[in-house]
């Protein structure tokens, strides 16, 4: 019987074996469609008892019955009935269904079939006795089937491998061993059926992900006895196996290419392009060969590595094999294709050739993708590709072959004939486009928010890989602009998309050749039947053209006139894409019109059909913020300045349009930016309130967009109309903005101080609602440790104004600003405050009379002879700031007072102290900067006054502007770099320290000077001396800083720094020991690069890794043991440097180029990445990092590229030697009664991230449970304290 829950009803056995017998198909149709039904209801319990029965009795229907309909609604209940029944109840119903896919009749078979297919994609993994059941009956019957039998029994022990692989190999003892499926399935492989042999190297590669090392060893050598062996047509199914096996075992198949190889190059030698001709074997040969170069490229990019230069030769020779069509006859007369009429082409090849007989197309269209795979997989190696398919010398050859079929240069075959290859062939080209685009600019942003101004800035950088595109740009073009007249649309899309890239690549490289471009654009517009995807792309490219263009140059003078009716005509189109970007077009040529010999009548136009568009609301949202601004562009460039090409009346009407939409909820930010962009417009004031009053009332919504939106547009329109906007509209605006001004989102208390700054500056006396409401509120925010960037800037500024301006006077509101300090146990609780009201006091002192800034100067110095801490350091932080920008040494008393405070008992005081110090002396470097630099060398008998004055020396150089080169600091830079070098290989470690700082900061001042410097020394120091430690330490930071100009000579500089990541040979242990530091600073500087400049070490990346790999194992020779009498301690100087390792690696995970590639994508070796960290993992004697490869593993699974290196590794992490020990350990730390509350974490720390990395696993790769290793561990995870577990799960 069964149930439903705590249900009163009941289903009744009886009656559904009844109907189930009934003779009568209605009945037992009916029977298994309510019981299909009920099944499907969480709730629905089947009795134990009947389970057996009614499994038995819907397989008797589905095999048996002779209606289809009950068949198939038999056939349906097997995926919800197995979830609901035990095991035992259907084994030997499986066995029976799995006898049965060896009947004789046709339609049990099928049958059969379908329900395995069925049964093996829902059972449960705990159902390892039905599944052993199916494999062996399987197995027993294939090799007697017949090849229609075959098909079925090989397709369902694919799916039962892809499902239970992991099961089939740990639980059934003889299910893959030499007597079982592969043995089985191999030997189909030599069936006559095609149908036969593609499924048995489908199960052969799936049994490939599974199976253990002997047995994938014996698939191997089957494949290469069978390549070496075959020949012809019997040869292609080990090749396709060879490929298929690639695909979804890569990494085991990498070792064995060198013997796989040569005997594909041998077969591809006998299959000559020119011997091909009507042998169609020779040409599947061929094809399945250069899919298996595809396969390994792609799955095993670094073992391919020393065979690539022939796989590119063969893609190459393929692709240009057309035996049966002469491309010559093209170029006889200089005729273009377009030309030719339509039919006359066809009958032309009619003639040439038969397309039924010609299979040539294979290997064209395989080398196509074969290519497309290197340039995708392979892009360290670009420039090879480059080389051989689209540089100068690959032109020069094809002009040097008479015979044009056999021009190998990529745009020569943009004239294939076939579609689907030209296709392909056109598809390698915009891969190689895009992998330039990825090593330089992105291409300019298309987004209609952006301004028209900025998106007219496109990069040009020009790497190696551009100069070859600039070395062929007009054969480039030639050859898309003829492809693009082509009769297919899909064609002329492919072309107009690799316009785009190709234009944004280059930028104005091309503009020369706009005339080529226009005429193209303009063919193809007015084609009637232009698909919506294809005008789209071409307005795209249009667009991009535009934006390129320099407005008055002879180029931009013609785009107007050529185009502008056929863009005016796609506004009105009814495609919302197609008017979209028309709009942008629109946008885009107002600047190009404006600035033309007769602007009046183009002007009229665009704005006549903007406005018309702009005036219809019931149109898409995206269409609404083209319009919006593309009219903001408009009046920008139509209205403003000199430029008066249209009537005040349009303009007014197309403010008052603007001001419509406004009230729209969905289009107040477009008209906000539109409003920013035609700040220049005249507006009358009437309208100017209206939007302000507008925003105004936004200012109390919730919206953090619109909040932005309405300050910056407020601010825009307050400085517009200066003087003329009404005083209580700006005192109300000051009233609402009191809320804004907090610390809770400072960006908006930035922009809210700098809307009440320009209301400040428009009014001519300072309002009361501003020093009763908002002034109180600045205070407020001087008072928050959050304070600091924009918001404090906005504040310096305001403070500045209010100094000039405020009836309260100078002094009133410094004691204003003064009382943000509180007075505090420790300065270090209000270090940010004391910064603070530092940087706005400077700002009104320096704006201060000469008397009221002596007397400051006096009270702030009087401050340091206090007994508060809290007085003394304020007066510090005051006079540092003061000190930039006015010179102090008029008080002869702030010097000495300021170097007494060096012997302050406190450390906070010292070290600002010293930051004063190093402000004042840039105040006025040429008397107080020589003073520094001797104080520094005469310092010998106390480090610590010499440690304070080197890190006020590093405050001065902070303050110095590397960009201007009259900064006062520039003369004294070579003295500061001799003292720096002098300390670089102080004793002390501090001292070093603060030195690399120091240097680091010079660096970044003197470049070339300082580098040459820091190589010099550490050339002399060696790689055991403490000056390259340093020399190396202060490239880091000069690496870090933003200021760090990147140049060719910087990548060659830091290779140098970098090459002393690599272990020394033939140094004794004193000298390894010394070394580690110098390792560690190098493996520092690449963390550094890797963060800050990952493109200077993107040419030597592989290299790098290669070295940063090798820091990441246990060096015995760091390892010193301790006799403690009845232990030994070992103590690991290495760890530390292992540590910096790993942290580099986990950095890198996160990494990405200046365009958004990612790092380790480049490298494209995720298994050794992975295999490092897994091997971190059980570094116990660094708990940091075990933590660390935890965390690492967490982001190797989420990259899609290393789903295969994280699978692959499951086996080796959860092996009870590893990570069952690491857990069985800890969890026995951390419940013992007497562990500190310090260990207690550090433990619960590390027993969190790998149940983290656990459930990741569990929940992110869908065959991690199939693995036994995995299983088991799985089982242990109760024993980890449940708070550890629960939060595990909740963090993944």
């Amino acid at each position: 019987m069964a149930q439903y829950g705590s249900m009163s009803k009941r289903w009744d056995f009886g009656t559904f074996q009844r109907e189930m017998s009934d003779p009568d198909p209605d009945k037992p149709h009916q029977a298994l469609f309510d019981i299909n039904q009920d099944l499907e209801k969480q709730s629905f319990v089947l009795d134990e008892s009947v389970q057996r029965a009614v499994f038995s009795s819907i397989m008797q229907q589905a095999l048996n019955s002779s209606h289809s309909d009950v068949q198939g609604a038999a056939v349906k209940c097997i995926p919800n009935l197995v979830k609901k029944v035990k095991e035992n109840s259907i084994l030997e119903e499986v066995k029976n269904l799995a006898d049965r896919m060896g009947a004789s009749k046709k339609e049990q078979r099928d049958i059969a079939a379908i329900s395995l297919k069925y049964l093996v994609d829902n059972i449960p993994f705990s159902f390892r006795n039905c599944v052993k059941v199916i494999v062996m009956s399987l197995v027993n019957q294939l090799p007697n089937a017949a090849d229609d039998v075959k098909l079925d029994m090989i397709d369902v022990t694919t799916d039962l491998i892809k499902r239970f692989g992991g099961v089939l190999s740990i639980h059934t003892a003889k299910a893959l061993n030499e007597d079982g499926i592969q043995a089985a399935v191999l030997a189909a492989l030599g069936a006559k059926s095609l149908s036969v042999q593609k499924k048995a190297i489908a199960c052969v590669a799936a049994c490939s992900v599974h199976s253990s090392e002997v047995l994938f060893q014996q698939v191997m050598t089957e494949v290469i006895n069978g390549i070496s062996q075959q020949r012809h047509d019997k040869v292609r199914r080990y090749i396709q196996l060879c490929s298929a096996v690639s695909r979804v075992a890569g990494e085991r198949v990498g070792g064995f290419l060198p013997q796989i190889m040569p005997l594909l190059m041998d077969n591809l030698d006998e299959a000559k392009l020119e011997d091909i001709g009507e042998d169609h074997d020779r040409i599947e040969v061929r094809e399945n060969i250069l899919q298996a170069y595809e396969a390994f490229v792609t799955k095993c990019p670094h073992q391919i590595t020393p065979f690539l230069d022939h796989i590119l030769e063969s893609c190459l020779e393929g692709m240009s094999h057309d035996p049966y069509y002469d491309y010559g006859c093209e170029e006889e007369g200089d005729v273009d294709m377009e030309d030719v009429e339509d039919d006359e082409y066809a009958d032309m090849l009619e003639q040439d050739c038969d397309d039924d007989d010609d299979t040539s197309w294979k290997v064209r269209k395989t080398s196509a993708k074969c290519l497309s795979a290197i340039i995708v997989s392979r892009p360290d190696c670009l420039h090879r590709v480059y080389d051989s398919v689209c540089s100068k010398e690959a032109r020069g050859r094809d002009v040097a072959e008479e015979n044009p079929s056999n021009r190998l240069c990529l745009p020569e075959r943009f004239k294939e004939r076939e579609e689907s290859v030209r296709l392909d062939i056109f598809r390698v080209f915009g891969e190689l486009l895009a992998a330039t685009s990825k090593k330089n600019a992105p291409t300019p942003s298309t987004k209609v928010s952006d301004s028209f101004s900025n998106s007219r800035r496109l990069r040009t950088e020009t790497r190696p890989e551009v100069r070859y595109l600039l070395d062929l740009k007009e054969f480039i073009v030639e050859s898309i602009v003829k492809a693009s007249r082509d009769k297919s649309m899909k064609v002329k899309t492919v072309c107009f998309q690799h316009l785009t890239t190709f234009a944004a690549l280059l930028g104005q490289e091309l503009v020369p050749m706009t005339g080529q471009f226009l005429a193209i654009i303009k063919e193809t517009l007015a084609l009637k039947e232009a698909t919506s995807a294809l005008k789209t792309e071409v307005l795209q490219f249009l667009h991009l053209i535009v934006i390129s263009s320099v407005p008055m140059s002879p180029e931009a003078e013609t785009i107007p006139s050529e185009v502008l009716p056929l863009v005016l005509q796609c506004v009105g189109d009814r495609y919302y894409k197609i008017v979209v970007e028309s709009l942008k077009v629109c946008g885009a040529l107002a600047p190009l019109i404006a600035s033309s010999k007769q602007p009046a009548g183009h002007s009229t136009q665009v704005f006549t059909t903007v406005y018309d568009r702009l005036s219809v609301t019931d149109v898409d949202q995206e269409v609404k913020d083209a319009v919006i601004a593309t009219m903001g562009s408009v009046l920008r460039h139509f209205a403003s300045g000199d430029a008066q090409l249209l009537p005040a009346a349009s303009v007014s009407q197309a403010f008052q349009q603007l001001l419509v939409m406004f009230k729209y909820e969905c289009s107040r930010i477009p008209v906000m930016k539109a409003l920013s962009a035609t700040r220049d417009v005249p507006m009358d004031v009437g309208l100017v309130e209206k939007f302000m009053s507008e925003m105004c009332g936004f200012l109390r919504m919730s919206s953090r967009p619109l909040l932005q939106a309405s300050l910056h547009g407020m601010k825009v329109l307050v400085e517009r109309k200066a003087g003329q906007t009404p005083e209580p509209l700006l005192t109300h605006i000051l009233k609402e903005l009191v809320p804004l001004l907090s610390d809770g989102d400072l960006h908006l208390a930035h922009l809210a101080i700098d809307l009440a700054d320009a209301i400040l500056r428009c009014l001519k006396t300072v309002p009361d609602v501003l020093e009763k409401s908002v002034l109180p509120k600045f205070i407020d925010l001087l008072k928050s440790p959050l304070l600091q960037g924009s918001a404090l800037e906005s504040l310096e500024r305001v403070f500045g104004e209010l100094g000039q301006r405020s009836v309260m006077g100078y002094h009133p509101l410094l004691r204003m600003v003064l009382g943000a300090v509180g007075q505090c146990s420790s300065v270090s609780e209000q270090r940010q405050v004391l910064a603070s009201v530092a940087a706005v006091t400077a700002k009104l002192t320096a704006q201060a009379t000469e008397d009221q800034q002596a007397k400051t100067v006096e009270e702030y110095v009087s401050c340091l002879t206090q007994d508060s801490e809290t007085s003394c350091a304020l007066g510090l932080a005051c006079l540092g700031e003061i000190g930039k920008c006015v010179d102090l040494t008029t008080n002869p008393r702030v010097m000495q007072v300021v170097r007494e405070k060096f012997y302050h008992p406190k450390e906070d005081i010292k070290l600002l102290t010293s930051s004063a110090l190093g402000k004042i002396a840039y105040g006025n470097p040429a008397d107080l900067l020589p003073d520094l630099l001797s104080s520094i060398e005469k310092n010998d008998n106390n480090h610590d006054v010499r440690y304070l004055l080197l890190r006020a020396l590093k405050e001065t150089l902070s303050q110095a502007n590397p960009h201007n080169d009259y900064d006062p600091l520039k003369p004294h830079l070579a003295a500061v770099y001799n003292v720096g070098a002098e300390f670089a290989g102080h004793e002390d470690e501090g001292t070093r320290t603060v030195v690399a700082e120091c240097l680091g900061k010079l660096a970044v001042l003197s470049p070339a000077t300082t580098v040459k410097g820091l190589i010099l020394a550490a050339e002399k120091a060696g790689a055991t001396g403490e000056a390259t430690a340093t020399a190396i330490t202060a490239m880091k930071y000069a690496v870090s800083e933003p200021d760090f100009e990147k140049t060719t000579s910087l990548e060659d500089n830091l290779q140098f720094f970098l090459g002393f990541m690599k272990k020394p040979e033939g140094v004794d242990k004193e000298g390894l020991l010394a070394n580690v530091k110098v390792r560690r600073a190098s493996v520092q500087l690449f963390t550094a690069a890797v963060h800050s400049k990952p493109e200077l070490i993107r040419p030597h990346l592989q290299t790098y890794m290669k070295n940063l790999l090798g820091q990441c194992d246990v060096d015995n020779d760091l390892v010193t043991p301790v006799n403690l009498g009845p232990f030994v301690h070992k103590v690991d100087d290495g760890i530390e440097i292992r540590k910096s390792a790993f942290e580099c690696i986990d950095i890198l995970l996160d990494g990405h180029f200046s365009d958004g590639d990612p790092l380790l994508d480049y490298l494209n070796d995720y298994p050794t990445v992975a295999e490092q960290v897994s091997n971190g993992m059980k570094q116990t004697q660094g708990q940091d990092i075990q933590i660390l490869s935890f965390m690492m593993f967490c982001k190797l699974i989420k990259i899609p590229r290393a789903a295969s290196a994280v699978t692959n590794c499951l086996d080796k992490i959860f092996a009870p030697a590893l990570l069952g020990k690491v857990q069985e350990r800890n969890v026995k730390e951390v419940s013992k009664d007497n562990i500190s509350k310090q260990d207690a974490e550090r433990i619960g720390d590390l027993l969190y991230n790998m149940l983290k990395m656990v459930f990741l696993i569990k929940a992110s790769v869908p065959t991690a449970e199939e693995n036994p290793n995995f299983a088991k561990f799985l089982t242990t995870v109760h024993l980890v304290p449940e708070h550890i577990v629960r939060a595990a799960e909740g963090g993944q």
